[in-house]
Order: C-alpha cells, then structure tokens, then sequence
C-alpha cells in the first residue's frame, strides 16, 4: 500500500475545493487532505501549521495569487500542482515550465496521474521553474498568433529522468523525434532526451523562431547556416547537420525565414 501523503488545497471557490477533495478521496485515497483554504493568506497559514507533501494550488484568487502565495516562503520544499481555469496559455505555459497543473473542470485521470508524478519525482518546484511559468503565462508578454518572439534570454524547462534541465533558447539546434521522445540536440553538452512527442514542442515553441520543417525534426532559424533549395530543400545547422525540409513546408518556412532575418537585423 502506498505511504500516505499530506495535501492542502487553496482556492477561493468552495464548489472547486469540494470536487477537488471528492475527487482524491476517490481517485487516490492514500492522500489525506489535512485542510483547505480561500485565500493566499489564510493558504499560508495552513502551509506553515500542517506541513504537507503537496499543494493544490489556484493561479488566480482575489487579492494574491498562487504565485504571491509561494514567493512567501524563502523555500517551497513542498510539491505544488496547480489547478487553474487558463485555458488560451496554460498547456503551453505549463509545459514550457515542466510544472504539473489540472485544468479545470478536473479530469479525474489527469489527477490520478498528476498524483503519481509527484510520487515519483517527490520533490519541490524549482524556482526558476515558478519564473517561467510566470512569464509565460503573462498575457503582456504573450504574442499575438502572428507575431514570434525572439529567442534571447529565454530559457525552457526539460524534465528527464534525472532531473529538469535549464535551457537557453538560443543554445537549442534542433529538437528531433525519437518515437515518444523528443531529443534536443545543443551547442554545448551532450543532447537531452524528453519523454514528450516532438508534436508537442512544436506547439510550445509556435511563439517562437523555431520551425517543425519536417515530422521528425523541429530547427531554430539561428543555427541555420545554409538553405539548399530542391523540391522542399535542406537546411545545413550549425553543428553541421544537414536536415530535409517537407515539401508541403517549404512556403511557410521560407516566409518565417525571412521575417526572421528581417526583425533580427541579419537580412542583408
């Protein structure tokens, strides 16, 4: 049998508290809801008296938010899983960050799989982690779906079987399909290997200049040292790679790639 597990649940809904409880009790007995909270105060107060494993944490309450509520204690050496009603940023938010989150109404599965995850990792969110999921969720700092943002000065969230992985954008050269996995290849280290499909990424990096060029391979437009035209052509990277482009993407690559060299300032 499972070891039990401490959790609170703060959010300012009542409704929302009560299914999320129902739900655990349902779905996952072995955890103990030792209390809830309506507020980022009161949350506090209940983090600092009970001290459990995990939280079930709302992003958005009257006065503070779940993010107030954590940058609170000078360390969060407790797991969060945020639940939260987002829906336009939150998938690609959360997955840039690597930080598990319920969508509300919650699905009783992605609780249960929620719940074994931190089973697994049994360890507390890292800061950087909260930064990014942050920025990322800040609809001021969120393109519109035509625009890109630069890649400088952001970095990604890599969650592997050893621990989650920092990345500046601008060091990744190419993420390439491996069945279920995803491998970033980089200008420093060795490559690291996801265990997320390469469709994934293409998702959350669509904000940014990469580019899914083929089914197997996602490029960034800044290691692109050379484009050989043909019936869809080949990109030569950085690293010396060279990479096939689809045919049916070659208009669409062709035209970021030339918004890209424009805003950065490279078209010559």
């Amino acid at each position: 049998m499972s070891q039990a597990l401490r959790a609170v649940i703060i959010d300012d809904e009542t409704n929302a508290r009560e299914a999320l409880s129902n739900l655990i009790r349902i779905v996952s007995p072995e955890v103990v809801i030792c209390g809830e909270a309506r507020n980022a105060d009161a949350g506090t107060e209940l983090i600092r008296r009970e001290r459990p494993n995990l939280i079930f944490l709302d992003i958005q309450m009257p006065g503070k938010s779940g993010f107030d509520l954590l940058s609170g204690f000078e360390k969060v050496d407790f797991g969060v899983i945020f639940t939260t009603a987002y829906q336009e940023y939150a998938i690609r938010a959360f997955r840039f960050s690597a930080i598990d989150y319920l969508l509300k109404p919650i699905d009783p599965d992605e609780l249960q799989t929620a719940i074994e995850k931190y089973r697994e990792r049994v360890g507390s969110v890292n800061p950087e982690q909260l930064r990014i999921l942050q920025e990322q969720l800040d609809p001021a700092r969120t393109p519109r779906l035509v625009e890109r943002k630069r890649n400088d000065n952001q970095r990604i969230a890599l969650p592997t079987a050893e621990g989650i992985h920092f990345v500046q954008m601008t060091e990744i050269i190419q993420c390439e399909s491996l069945g279920s996995y995803t491998k970033f290849h980089l200008v420093k280290g060795p490559a690291i290997v996801v265990s997320r499909l390469l469709k994934e990424y293409e998702e959350i990096l669509d904000h940014y200049y990469f580019f899914c060029v083929h089914q197997s391979n996602i490029i960034n437009l800044e290691h692109i040292k050379r484009y050989v035209k043909g019936d869809g052509g080949q990109v030569w990277m950085s690293d010396n790679t060279e990479i096939e482009v689809s045919r049916r993407r070659k208009d669409e690559f062709l035209a970021l790639l030339s918004d890209f060299y424009v805003n950065s300032g490279k078209l010559k």
